[in-house]
């Protein structure tokens, strides 16, 4: 079921009042709140086409079942791992690797199946038909099962925090089952770890005031910014234009890029805040997930802000590991790779394929910015710039030629365009906590316009679709914004949205929450009963599942 639905309040209202009515009772609490979770869950979401079948929750229950038991085991063998006994260690350390693959194959291989595999076959099809091969790609009929992707992350996390000795397994199955299946979070993230949430299994749920406060102010600005800067101008603007993006213009185009960006933001952190709001009104704390991400001054700032969980994630589990064993001169190797695979977890096509390089890409020449020294005279820098910066734009024009299928002078166009915001990037100083006002702010309007760019690929159904939204937008024919392009109350959203966005963030965390706070009892619940109205009207009775509920 969707958050911003009757359903949902529906299944809602029982679970916190059936849940704070045994909160005493602990076997009790976490039976009750597993069931609600996994009812939820079977539930589903009401979409079109339709979301994976409710037996699917079988899957869920074979990565509980798979994490639990491998963590159980490989914790048993930690006494003769750190034996003096070296037969014994190596033993020891076998067979907890052992355990530890059984739990990366089990989970990755799932999610490999029903995520990638009918892409890869694909690939492996259209790379032989470039080469003269004729070959063609099985299709499987697979339903890609709701949440897969977040909780596999999510049970993964509690097998290798065992296995590298950082915490202790869970001696209940209960427990770890609602780790694993925790509604509010289960099928959107945020990804949270075990070491995170089990202690406060273990230690229960706390009411407070405060608590139930902040949920609900989470959970109302959750429903606003999904309703209003998410579904709104998704029907009204962003669909039919990526839907056919050769009917427009395009200064059109770049507004669609524009409120494609806000909307999704406002889509999948208003998921995050009523699963955080909700959380709160359980008695239990997740993490954040989005700080202001369109705020950041480099690439590397915007992946620390922008799904937040999921960048940790792959850094504490994948980064770091990849450091250490490549060392130092492969920290370039081991950024590309990570943020690679942050951009294909998106998503399985060779738009994602685009996407991912742009931004690892991106995050090894921020690196390289960072880490570089200026070098030779100013003739030598600036036979640099005269080779380098015609060598760029040759570079993207052949990329939306070959790869993107543009004519000539659009290719031109376009590698034009994206050398001369090269330009701008390379020509700035590094961002760092000294830059000043006016040059942050550059920094941040030329972070954004990357990000921005980069959507072409994450939004456009297929590479055709993504190569004529390009087209597109450097064709520059002359033309307009025409008057029939949007109504004032979508111009009214896309405004306000990127306007609060770029507002600083005590704005809403603090003073407003603040003032949610003292209003009475009577004048909330009549601010309540108006915003349901205000969303069921703009909802129109056709409320749009979460777009990451496709990955």
């Amino acid at each position: 079921m969707l958050f911003p639905t009757f359903d949902f309040l529906l299944f809602a209202i029982p679970v916190l009042v059936g849940f704070w009515a045994i909160a005493d009772r602990p076997v009790a609490r976490v039976l009750f709140l597993t069931f609600a979770s996994y009812f939820f869950y079977m539930a589903g979401p009401k979409t079109t086409p339709p979301p994976a079948p409710a037996y699917f929750a079988g899957l869920l229950v074979f990565s509980t079942v798979l994490d639990y038991v491998c963590g159980r085991e490989i914790y048993k063998l930690e006494e003769d791992f750190k034996s003096e006994d070296e037969a014994v260690k190596a033993r020891a350390r076998r067979k907890r690797n052992l355990w530890l693959t059984a739990s990366l194959v089990g989970n990755l291989g799932l999610l490999g199946y029903f995520k990638y595999a009918n892409f890869f076959l694909q690939a492996f099809a259209d790379i032989a038909g470039v080469l003269g091969l004729p070959f063609e790609a099985y299709h499987f009929k697979v339903i890609l099962p709701l949440g897969i992707s977040f909780y596999t992350f999510q049970s993964l996390s509690y097998t290798i925090d065992i296995w590298r000795g950082r915490m202790e397994p869970e001696t209940s199955l209960r427990r770890f089952a609602l780790f694993v299946a925790f509604f509010p979070q289960l099928v959107a993230g945020p990804i949270v770890r075990a070491k995170q949430f089990l202690p406060q299994l273990r230690e229960g749920p706390r009411f407070t005031r405060e608590n139930i406060e902040t949920g609900a102010f989470r959970v109302c600005k959750g429903l606003v910014k999904k309703v209003v800067l998410g579904d709104f101008i998704a029907v009204h603007l962003t669909d039919r234009i990526f839907d056919n993006p050769d009917a427009f213009t395009s200064p059109e185009l770049l507004i669609a890029l524009y409120s494609y960006t806000l909307q999704i933001y406002a889509d999948f952190s208003g998921y995050s805040d009523i699963a955080i709001g909700l959380g709160l009104m359980l008695g239990f704390r997740l993490p954040e997930n989005f700080d202001r991400p369109y705020q950041s001054k480099d690439i590397a700032e915007y992946w620390r802000r922008w799904h937040m969980t999921l960048s940790s994630w792959l850094r504490d589990y994948l980064f770091f590991q990849l450091l250490a064993r490549f060392g130092a001169r492969g920290g370039y190797w081991a950024l590309w790779l990570t943020m690679f695979l942050v951009g294909m977890w998106h998503g399985a096509s060779w738009n994602f394929v685009i996407y991912a390089n742009l931004h690892a890409g991106a995050m090894v020449f921020n690196r390289w910015r960072r880490l570089r020294r200026p070098s030779g005279s100013r003739a030598v820098q600036a036979v640099k710039w005269a080779v380098g910066l015609p060598l760029t734009a040759v570079i993207f024009t052949a990329l939306g030629r070959f790869v993107l299928l543009l004519e000539w002078p659009q290719a031109t166009g376009f590698g034009a365009s994206v050398a001369a915001l090269a330009l701008l990037i390379v020509l700035l100083p590094v961002a760092g906590p000294k830059t000043g006002r006016w040059m942050a702010a550059v920094h941040i309007f030329l972070t954004f316009h990357l990000v921005v760019f980069s959507r072409i690929f994450f939004r456009a159904t297929d590479l055709e679709t993504a190569r004529r939204f390009a087209a597109g937008l450097v064709r520059f024919d002359g033309r307009w914004i025409r008057p029939e392009f949007m109504g004032p109350w979508v111009w009214a959203a896309l405004a306000f949205g990127l306007v609060y966005h770029f507002t600083p963030k005590e704005w809403v965390n603090k003073h407003a929450l603040a003032l949610f706070r003292r209003l009475p009892g009577v004048v909330l619940g009549l601010l309540f009963m108006a915003m349901a109205y205000g969303l069921m009207k703009v909802l129109e009775g056709a409320p749009r599942a979460f777009i990451y509920f496709q990955f």
